[in-house]
């Protein structure tokens, strides 16, 4: 399986750099072929009914040693937490085939975590028990192979890394938290294709991939919060610079990869339109965060990813224009002019598409590229 992986990321990379293959159809074929491979998904329906069933199971487990009094102490917390966190993970490894065991081991594994931390919690400090979970949460992304625990590992570890800096007083560090996740979002959908074709990161790019985005959107959230005290409002200018320049690079890069001239007017407009964008919502790095997840899932073709992001810019948005200290017709001019700006900014990427489908001609399969 191996070598065939191998072997078919070559033949993919081959196409690209020969221009025969553009780097959207490398994703879609990768998609198919790992599809093929994989036998018949369960129902939807099917699923959930068995995973409702499994989270139930587990409140008379739960209320049974509440009842026995072994979860009266710190120490007990500790213990029965660390059990099940261990227990489960081994057997998720050894009933891989289950599917209602899957899910049992997720509820207990979940269960097991809240114990832990907590038990963590109440025995030491909040810091002590935040650097655990962060740690802990590491450990499962690593070895619990479910794409549902790894998607909420990444999220409670972001809680845990906002938990530290606020302890700590590093307030500043959220912006490199905000970038380092950006970053993540960006590499993780560039490469795509690589990642279906890798044995390690085919099961691993999806839940740490949607997981980035959601939790680069949860903290972004902060910046339109009122009255929060956790980093003070006037600093989130930072946080736009630095995603501004991932939007810059970013765009840099779908220029290049599809051949379009980087120095050239429509070029030019672009990066002049994102740095103005950036200028003009230095207090709103959640918009730059939205821009750049709606790109990315328009370059993938990824529905999902511009469902997330259409939520999260119209949040955001929405507040901007809220928190606006100007005039009503202020307010209607500036909604105007963003607007201006986003069809603008439509028409010319339209026009860098009907260039990309001038220098590409057809597909290797004959069909005429939209």
């Amino acid at each position: 399986m191996a070598e065939q992986s191998t072997t078919l990321r070559t033949v993919l990379d081959d196409l690209v750099t020969q221009n025969l293959l553009q780097p959207e159809a490398q994703a879609q074929i990768a998609r198919a072929v790992t599809r093929t491979s994989e036998p018949a998904p369960t129902p939807w329906f099917v699923s959930a009914l068995i995973a409702i069933s499994a989270w139930i199971s587990v409140i008379p487990f739960i209320t049974f040693l509440v009842l026995l009094k072994v979860l009266d102490s710190a120490s007990s917390l500790i213990i029965v937490g660390l059990l099940l966190i261990i227990g489960t993970s081994l057997l998720h490894y050894f009933k891989k085939n289950s599917l209602f065991l899957k899910q049992l081991a997720l509820a207990l594994n979940l269960t097991g975590q809240v114990l832990f931390i907590v038990g963590i919690g109440s025995e030491t400090d909040i810091e002590t028990a935040a650097l655990t979970t962060w740690f802990l949460e590491i450990v499962l992304i690593s070895f619990y192979r479910d794409s549902i625990l790894r998607f909420i590992s990444v999220l409670i570890a972001t809680v845990a890394a906002l938990v530290l800096l606020e302890r700590f007083s590093i307030h500043p560090g959220i912006h490199v938290l905000i970038v380092l996740l950006a970053v993540g979002v960006v590499w993780y959908w560039i490469v795509e294709a690589r990642h279906l074709t890798d044995e390690m990161m085919k099961t691993l790019y999806q839940p740490l991939g949607y997981s980035f985005v959601v939790a680069l959107q949860m903290v972004l959230l902060l910046s339109i919060l009122p009255e929060v005290e956790f980093i003070p409002s006037t600093h989130w200018w930072y946080s736009t610079v630095g995603l501004t320049g991932i939007l810059l690079a970013l765009e840099y890069h779908l220029l290049h990869t599809n051949e379009i001239m980087i120095f050239s007017p429509q070029s030019y407009a672009i990066f002049a339109a994102t740095v103005l964008m950036g200028i003009l919502l230095y207090q709103s790095p959640g918009i730059i965060a939205a821009i750049i997840i709606l790109l990315l899932g328009f370059q993938r073709g990824n529905r999902v990813l511009m469902g997330l992001a259409l939520v999260f810019l119209t949040v955001f948005l929405s507040s901007y224009y809220y928190y606006l200290n100007i005039t009503l017709l202020m307010k209607s001019i500036t909604l105007i002019s963003a607007g201006l700006m986003l069809l603008g900014l439509r028409l010319i990427m339209r026009h860098l598409s009907s260039i990309s489908v001038a220098v590409e001609g057809n597909d290797p399969l004959g069909r005429e590229i939209r």
